[in-house]
């Protein structure tokens, strides 16, 4: 009785807690809705006036808005605001809030210490204000008098069973005199009639009067002799007990026994003492065991007994999960065996024993765990991968999916200049987010130091649709990944390179193939200048052949001296001559002229931009010393630096280290960066920016326009000038929309004090548009093709005389 209302009272207070959260997060729902867009606009009054509201429920303890490092921003008891709420709110745990914040998922949870309900709700950024990173908002909900009232609902239910069940134990015991004890206390003096007692032994054996009757002396002997075996056999009993009771205690094994008959099963106190129960705390049924089976388990278990009742195997034995007292699941290895039978053969009894093996499985789950996961992200690795791979390709129906091969652009020039510490930081939140966006259907890998794959399952059966799916999917990756990761109080911006291929289940191709289409088309967008997208085609295969073959002939193009440098002048309104760009060229023995677009995202990726970048800097001063020899006049020579080369940690030492060495001024020289190069940490460019700037070095944006970082470099970092991008130029009178593009950025530099270069200006209307709108310089076929040096010379000289420019 008392395990039922202890069981009732359980019940309730789960169903009413359980009811109590889903009324707090639907209106945790409502107020972080309400906090976002009262924050969107600035309107704390709202938040204000909703957490007043929200008070006057007496039993709402703690209402609060927090930022992520646990100060209170709103709250219904003003003196808190501004405060610590580790400080001022009791049972606040900022762990909690930590995890719930990283995860982005709500947590609420009842605190039995405190009879209370506590939510931790995050609430999306929606400004881009560092302060607003991680706000949560925080509920504490009393359900102290909850629980009262449902404690004292069953306590009254509880009464009322008791009283019925006094009632029918009363009748129990009346029934049981009149039909039971009063026959027996009859036939007991009928007996007393034939025995006389004397002390504790029978008549017949304790009387040394012969009876009458050989009949009776025989019956006397039996029971003898009977009462002699008796006692030897309780004995022998009690002997075995203690040793089959020696070996359970030592074995620490729980024992059931099952009577198929009345379905009761005798459960040991072992037993119930594995599931952290008393002994009458749990009812002796088989219903008992099956309602402490784990949902997962339950079938599994339930099938193998009935294999082996009906004789299908030779023994039951099956490892499977109980729920224990608090809540948890313990692993048991559950063996059996029948032990009587009627006389049909039917079996009546089978008696079993329970042994707690969960250190077992959990350790071998461990081990498994980690052969299947990278440890750093715990996404799993590549032997999932390819395991999922083999799953999908021996499946009989017909599916597709898609793998995504991703690789972050400039990774190792975060880790380097900052440390890997930051880089196992930032691979841990590509992953999050990776994580975050993808449906159950999807498997996140990790495959290598900043490659991570996407297999995307149940994609359409129509192969176009398919496809289309893919493309939109390798979109929305890099959008994911192209957002701004914050990081220690930095802000981090990295881009995707993504290759992918599809997968038809009635083609066969091995997933290590699969895995290899991925990665050729992966590094086909390294070769396109990173920071893109490509499906992966069978002409791919030649291009990556082809582009080892570029890569590895370059290697030797520097000692062969099979490259060179051209230049192209950039002209001022009035056509003179005011700066020259140093353009790299690569003539090839066998292939002949080999653009730059083509082998620069090569060098790139093998490292080779760095030995290129050094010398293309050693022949530009060389450069500058024979125009100062020539007495020719220009503001600056401008090098083309990559993103790889520009991000090593002494890049502005070594750079003022050569010019100092080779006697070149800085400030006849000017940087040219791409937006690509100012996808690190900014604090880390600016500080190298502003060491070149004070040394006398000039920086201008080469490509401006067609990065994807943030406007607001603009504003913090030393530049001297931006490069209209000529995909802007060319455009130009072709609509109203691409003029108003490059007005708007020309307009934008100015008013930032930056200089504005055309790029790729080839026509005379491009020329005088540009000219109309105040564009400071020119560059371009209109003005001239790179030229060599002997003939670049010559062109300044020629264009200082003639006054003008024009080809």
């Amino acid at each position: 009785m008392s395990a039922d209302f202890f069981y009732e009272r359980s019940e309730s207070q789960a169903k009413a807690l359980s009811q109590s959260q889903t009324r707090i997060e639907q209106h945790l729902i409502r107020m972080k809705y309400i906090v976002e867009s009262a924050l969107a606009i600035q309107d704390t009054g709202r938040i204000e006036q909703e957490i007043s509201l929200a008070a006057t429920d007496l039993d709402v303890v703690v209402f609060t808005v927090l930022y992520q490092d646990g100060e209170i921003r709103f709250a219904n008891h003003l003196v808190w605001r501004g405060s610590h709420a580790q400080y001022v709110i009791d049972g606040y745990e900022p762990s909690v809030h930590s995890k719930t914040t990283q995860a982005d998922t709500p947590t609420v949870l009842f605190n039995p210490a405190r009879l209370s309900i506590q939510a931790y709700y995050p609430i999306d950024n929606i400004t881009t204000l560092t302060k607003d990173l991680g706000n949560i908002i925080y509920l504490e909900y009393d359900v102290s008098p909850l629980l009262s009232e449902v404690k004292e609902a069953s306590f009254q239910s509880a009464i009322r069973s008791w009283a019925v069940s006094l009632l029918g134990l009363v009748l129990f015991l009346f029934f049981l005199h009149l039909y039971l004890i009063r026959p027996l206390r009859l036939m007991a003096l009928q007996a007393n009639k034939v025995n006389d007692v004397n002390g504790s032994l029978p008549k017949w054996q304790a009387s040394p009067v012969t009876v009458a009757f050989s009949e009776l002396e025989a019956i006397r002997n039996h029971f003898i002799n009977f009462s002699d075996k008796l006692k030897r056999s309780e004995k022998q009993l009690e002997d075995s007990q203690q040793r089959w009771l020696f070996a359970i205690e030592v074995s620490r094994n729980g024992i059931w026994d099952w009577n198929f008959a009345t379905d009761e099963v005798f459960l040991s106190d072992r037993w119930k003492e594995m599931l952290g129960y008393s002994e009458d705390e749990l009812a002796n049924e088989l219903s008992t065991w099956e309602a402490l089976l784990h949902p997962q388990d339950k079938k599994d278990a339930l099938f193998s007994l009935n294999q082996y009742l009906n004789n299908e195997v030779d023994e039951f034995e099956n490892v499977h999960r109980l729920r224990h007292k608090l809540g948890h699941y313990i692993w048991v290895l559950d063996r059996g065996m029948i032990v009587e039978w009627d006389e049909k053969g039917k079996a009546t009894r089978m008696i079993g024993t329970h042994t707690d093996v969960t250190s077992d499985v959990i350790n071998k789950q461990v081990i498994l765990h980690q052969a299947k996961h990278d440890l750093l992200t715990d996404l799993p690795n590549r032997s999932s991968l390819l395991d999922a791979l083999y799953s999908l390709k021996e499946s009989k129906q017909e599916v597709s999916a898609g793998l995504f091969l991703i690789d972050l652009d400039n990774f190792k020039m975060i880790n380097d200049a900052l440390g890997h510490h930051y880089g196992d930081r930032l691979l841990i939140q590509v992953a999050a987010r990776l994580s975050s966006f993808f449906a159950t259907n999807s498997l996140i890998v990790r495959l290598a130091a900043d490659e991570f794959v996407v297999l995307a399952k149940n994609l359409p059966q129509d192969k176009n649709s398919a496809k289309r799916r893919i493309h939109a999917l390798a979109s929305q990756v890099r959008q994911i990944i192209g957002r701004s990761f914050h990081i220690n109080n930095q802000t981090f911006s990295v881009s995707a390179s993504v290759g992918a291929c599809f997968i038809d289940s009635q083609i066969e191709i091995e997933p290590e193939l699969l895995l290899k289409q991925a990665d050729v088309a992966m590094h086909q967008v390294k070769e396109r200048g990173r920071d893109g997208y490509l499906l992966y085609s069978a002409e791919m295969e030649e291009v990556a052949q082809h582009s080892l073959f570029i890569q590895s002939e370059l290697r030797g193009a520097i000692a062969e001296k099979q490259l060179s440098l051209v230049y192209q002048p950039i002209v001022d309104c009035r056509g003179l001559v005011v700066c020259v760009e140093a353009l790299l060229r690569w003539n090839h023995p066998q292939m002949g002229n080999i653009p730059p677009s083509t082998f620069i995202p090569l060098a790139e990726g093998s490292g080779l931009i760095e030995e290129l970048g050094e010398w293309v800097l050693l022949e530009a001063c060389a450069f500058i010393n024979t125009l100062q020899e020539t007495g020719v006049l220009l503001d600056a020579v401008a090098i083309n630096v990559s993103a790889r080369q520009f991000n090593q940690g002494e890049f502005a030492e070594d750079l003022l280290k050569v010019l100092h060495r080779l006697g070149i001024k800085p400030n006849a020289i000017e940087l040219e960066l791409t937006e690509y190069a100012l996808l690190t940490n900014l604090d880390v460019v600016k500080q190298a920016m502003d060491k070149l700037r004070q040394a006398g070095i000039s920086i201008a944006i080469d490509d401006f326009g067609t990065g994807y970082s943030s406007l607001s470099y603009l504003q913090s970092l030393p530049l001297s000038r931006l490069k209209l991008d000529a995909s802007f130029v060319s455009k130009i009178d072709v609509n109203e929309s691409s003029n108003a593009i490059v007005k708007a950025i020309i307009d934008m530099a100015h008013g930032l004090n930056l200089n504005v270069v055309a790029e790729g200006v080839e026509t005379q209307t491009q020329y005088e548009f540009l000219l109309q709108h105040g564009c400071d310089s020119f560059q371009g076929y209109l003005f001239s093709r790179p030229l060599k040096q002997a003939d670049i010379v010559n062109y300044i000289e020629s264009v200082a005389v003639n006054g003008h420019a024009m080809a």
